[in-house]
């Protein structure tokens, strides 16, 4: 049986324990482990693991009724951030992560035992470098659900995740610290920025940008706002289009083109999750706190919002060019990171220039005003703000929800009332952190995550 099918029949257990053995039909060549990773609509671009942020986050709600007759028993009970979450349902986000990076890991192996000739260096390049790059993205999405928010004073004792640097899944697996997660991470993108070209040919590959700007995502998110900045400034050297949504054909169902990104030039790298029933036209209701952050004659709120048949206002804005939502990464992101850490620093025309500039691309010709005169709160509050704004529905407000609540300044409780029951997530509250999958537990015995 050839590695791929024994790996599809394996994706219905929990990941971390499923046997293999990769000595049948494995590939060998440099071509068979770039084909490996470029197997992307089916395992390495799709599937990302986000969902559970998503459903647990504070973007929209859902009707009393469809929760009621939910059909995922654990996407339900993520939606009131149970304490029993899963009742032994499989665990979309962590078995699709540790696949992907069982995939790289795979590549990573193999391609240790070659030695490319010259004319194959190149090639060589693009398979490790993208191995490296997919190892350490899914890592990275992985421990927004599974792992404490990072801290520095804190992460060598806290648990992070089962680091699996080789393809024998027989390995008993254990749960290393938070900070050998993160260096984990890291070390892999350092690398494979030195093996990948600046920009990919197709943007469902990795490449030196997209390095940067996942480096940039992952130092925000560790408060390490100087590194940040550094990889968005690396970043938007080498990628710093915008699109301006007023040539976008807001009559149209969906504005932004199809085409895996290959027409979105803010698109650096192509990643996307399917539209489960909570983020379908007829299901969500997008919360009207978010739409309030809306200023008249920002195109966002036609762009990325429209009515459904029962009234709802739901999310169309995916850089997919359909309703499964884009989690990728783009250049209005990481100008979004950078407006924060010059703000953070006191570089408030800096993070006003970067504001000013992509206002300019949403809003209608002709009606934006410059953002000046502002004060280090506020502007830091408008760069926040405006990460709600244009980062909606990307999977980056769990995250950000995360870390954010660290700060008595932007801390905030997500609450939700079913059926006359109040459900309430408070700032620092354990069930920002998703429990490791009952199966997983039960055949590694590791340590889990309290609820």
């Amino acid at each position: 049986m050839g590695m791929l099918a024994l790996l599809s029949q394996s994706c219905g257990h929990e990941f971390l324990e499923v046997k293999s053995d990769i000595s049948i039909g494995s590939p060998s060549t440099i071509a068979d482990y770039q084909a490996l990773l470029d197997n992307g609509n089916s395992v390495m671009n799709n599937n990302a693991s986000f969902v559970l942020g998503m459903i647990g986050g504070e973007e929209f709600y859902i009707d009393d009724s469809r929760w009621l007759n939910y059909p995922s028993i654990s996407q339900k009970n993520a939606y009131v951030w149970a304490e029993n979450v899963y009742e032994r349902e499989s665990v979309g986000d962590w078995n699709s992560g540790y696949q992907r990076i069982l995939y790289a890991n795979m590549a990573l192996e193999g391609l240790k035992n070659i030695e490319p000739s010259a004319v194959e260096r190149d090639a060589w390049n693009m398979a490790q470098g993208s191995a490296l790059f997919f190892r350490a993205w899914n890592y990275f999405q992985l421990a927004q659900l599974f792992c404490k928010p990072y801290e520095a004073v804190t992460a060598a004792n806290e648990l992070g995740l089962p680091l699996r640097l080789e393809p024998d899944v027989t390995i008993k697996s254990r749960r290393a610290s938070l900070s050998e997660t993160y260096g984990r991470m890291l070390a892999d993108l350092e690398e494979a920025q030195l093996l990948l070209p600046d920009k990919p040919s197709v943007k469902m590959r990795p490449s030196k940008v997209a390095c940067y700007a996942l480096l940039a995502r992952i130092y925000l998110q560790m408060e390490n706002y100087e590194l940040a900045e550094q990889y968005a400034e690396k970043t938007l050297r080498i990628q710093d289009d915008l699109i301006d949504y007023n040539a976008l054909p807001i009559e149209a169902s969906y504005p932004f083109p199809t085409g895996y990104g290959a027409e979105n030039e803010e698109v650096i790298f192509f990643c996307y999750i399917p539209s489960y029933p909570m983020f379908s036209t007829a299901q969500m209701h997008v919360e009207e706190g978010l739409l309030n952050l809306y200023h008249d004659n920002d195109l966002r709120l036609s762009v990325f919002y429209a009515t459904g048949s029962g009234g709802n206002v739901f999310f169309r804005g995916s850089y997919y060019g359909s309703i499964a939502p884009f989690v990728g990464l783009s250049t209005s992101e990481v100008l979004l990171i950078r407006a924060e850490c010059y703000a953070r620093r006191g570089a408030l025309e800096l993070a006003l220039a970067d504001m000013n500039r992509l206002g300019i691309h949403r809003f209608e010709h002709g009606y934006f005003g410059s953002f000046e005169g502002l004060n280090s709160e506020q502007v830091l509050q408008l760069v926040l703000e405006e990460r709600r704004r244009e980062l909606a529905f990307r999977g980056i407000r769990w995250e950000d929800r995360r870390r954010l609540n660290k700060d008595s300044r932007f801390a905030t409780t997500i609450s939700r009332t079913i059926g006359g029951r109040l459900y309430e997530l408070t700032p620092g509250s354990n069930r920002y952190v998703w429990p490791l999958p009952d199966e997983v537990i039960e055949l590694t015995g590791m340590q889990q995550n309290p609820r």
